[in-house]
């Protein structure tokens, strides 16, 4: 693919593109921060897995199953590009802060220099996720999808070059791949012939 050589603060502003249509939007629902890229997606896959649980009847060729749920994943991939060492920074900030988000909040009382011990801090609060991307991935269609990250693959891509900020470095390019499981926040399913969400899954 071409990538842009450059983007403005204008470009990257929210109100330029179209209030977030095209943005590919992270929310930590357990620290109340967001993250967004701009959605340059190399990958885009979803999928429905229905589990269900068989067993071998004698006499019968085929065995009896029992449903016993869904469940919906979503993984992405995407390319960032910076056209400038000022754009690299602020992309690899936003990287960080996407990786941040995969990390519980913990209860705990520090020192007087505010610092803590590990073993003294208790798990407070899940790693929950939202994730929105235009109407592909929303819930009701105005929300993010509830659910948790099982993996973030960070790949800068070598061949482009890096930028040089004294002895520290920043991608030019870097391609970031996102493993998320879908959680259901209502009962999805067919009520007397009726789908109970019709929005579901892409917004109606």
């Amino acid at each position: 693919m071409a990538f842009p050589t450059t983007f403005t603060k204008s470009e990257t502003a929210p109100k330029a593109l179209g209030n977030g249509a095209h943005r590919l939007e992270f929310s930590g629902v357990h620290i109340r921060a967001k993250v967004w890229f701009l959605a340059f997606l190399t990958s885009f896959t979803q999928s429905w897995t229905s589990t269900w649980n068989t067993e071998q009847v004698y006499g019968r060729v085929d065995p009896i199953g029992t449903f016993q749920g869904n469940q919906r994943t979503i993984s992405l991939t995407w390319d960032i590009p910076a056209g400038s060492l000022e754009e690299a920074k602020d992309n690899l900030k936003r990287m960080s802060g996407l990786a941040q988000l995969v990390y519980p909040t913990y209860a705990g009382t520090g020192n007087a220099k505010g610092e803590y011990s590990i073993n003294a801090l208790t798990l407070s609060t899940m790693p929950l996720i939202r994730i929105k991307y235009a109407n592909l991935v929303t819930s009701d269609g105005s929300k993010g999808l509830l659910g948790y990250i099982t993996a973030i693959t960070w790949t800068p891509s070598i061949d482009m070059g890096m930028f040089e900020d004294g002895k520290k470095l920043y991608p030019k390019v870097v391609n970031l791949n996102v493993a998320f499981n879908v959680l259901h926040e209502k009962e999805i399913g067919w009520v007397n012939g009726t789908f109970g969400d019709a929005s579901f899954p892409f917004g109606g």
